[in-house]
């Protein structure tokens, strides 16, 4: 009886183990909703070459190169970023731009506190300005990590393998020659 008890209980863990290994199998292989770059309705454009980010570069501000040539700023990546079309490369950027722009808001409130005639304190003064350089600081590292992880978007977009039919003349009868490739180009 005790034997059977034990064999039952081995089973029972043999069973529970390869249900547990089966799940976080499923778990690992299973991709999230919205992330497209298992699938995409429109090919990458064969045109776009790789971001580079320049070593150095820090969470104030990266310079960046697109084709061997340096950009003046990150907005110069806006076109690459539209030809992609990715939703999440697109919804970086643009936050990014959001908080660009924020931080350019928030650097205006010492001058707007210095306009509006009313009783001024010098202490505000120094509490309105120092709080608006660590704002404008704090706006700028969000929206600079944002525009690296559209960067790294868009890069691994460009990994993906591309799967292509071409014809070409053949040298010496002149008649079409059919090949199908696989490019994994970067």
């Amino acid at each position: 009886m005790n034997a059977q008890k034990m064999t039952l209980t081995y089973r029972l863990i043999v069973i529970a183990s390869l249900f547990l290994l089966g799940h976080f199998t499923y778990a690992q292989q299973r991709r999230r909703a919205d992330d497209t770059s298992h699938y995409r309705t429109a090919p990458v454009p064969a045109h776009l070459m790789p971001i580079e980010r320049a070593a150095g570069s820090s969470a104030l501000g990266s310079v960046y190169f697109y084709g061997g040539k340096k950009l003046s700023s990150p907005y110069s990546l806006e076109i690459p970023f539209y030809e992609l079309n990715d939703p999440t490369v697109t919804h970086h950027f643009q936050t990014f731009r959001t908080m660009t722009t924020l931080g350019r808001l928030v650097g205006l409130a010492p001058l707007v506190y210095v306009l509006i005639p009313k009783n001024r304190n010098n202490g505000t003064y120094w509490t309105i300005f120092g709080s608006s350089v660590v704002a404008s600081l704090t706006f700028s590292i969000i929206g600079n990590s944002q525009v690296n992880k559209a960067v790294t978007r868009y890069n691994q977009m460009l990994l993906q393998p591309r799967v292509g039919l071409s014809v070409a003349p053949v040298p010496l009868t002149g008649q079409g020659a059919i090949g199908a490739g696989m490019a994994w180009s970067f």
